[in-house]
């Protein structure tokens, strides 16, 4: 084998990789940004009264 494919074909190969990590690690920290957005969503809410309709309203429900 020629020295040089090997070593175009490992730079590729790391490339690949490295790539492959990056997006892997995008899709986590946005996974984490929406579950702490879910988080702070359902922490602010909560039951309520409708004086319409003069009873308890859940909005978890």
């Amino acid at each position: 084998m020629d020295i040089q494919q090997l070593s175009v074909g490992f730079y590729l190969q790391q490339t690949l990789e490295q790539a492959a990590v990056q997006v892997q690690s995008m899709a986590l920290d946005d996974a984490r940004t929406q579950g702490d957005a879910l988080a702070r969503l359902l922490e602010s809410a909560g039951v309520f009264t409708d004086p319409n309709l003069g009873n308890v309203v859940n909005i978890l429900a």
